[in-house]
């Protein structure tokens, strides 16, 4: 079960990074602002479980494609 944890924080910051060009400082401002998409919470309060880094994943893959508003 470990393994599948790190697996999706890895996979987070990943996403992360590709979305925000590796800039730290815009990184931090997205999980520190509160999103509609995620019923106005913080990524950054998400970001405890896989099950919710799960759910961040999918925000930044609809972001990538350009599905979210």
């Amino acid at each position: 079960m470990q393994n599948n944890q790190t697996c999706s924080e890895l996979q987070l910051e990943h996403e992360l990074d590709v979305i925000f060009n590796n800039d730290i400082a815009q990184i931090n401002e997205w999980l520190d602002t509160p999103i509609p998409r995620l019923d106005g919470q913080c990524p950054r309060s998400l970001l405890a479980t896989a099950e919710k880094r799960d759910e961040l994943i999918q925000v930044l893959h609809e972001m990538k494609l350009g599905e979210m508003i």
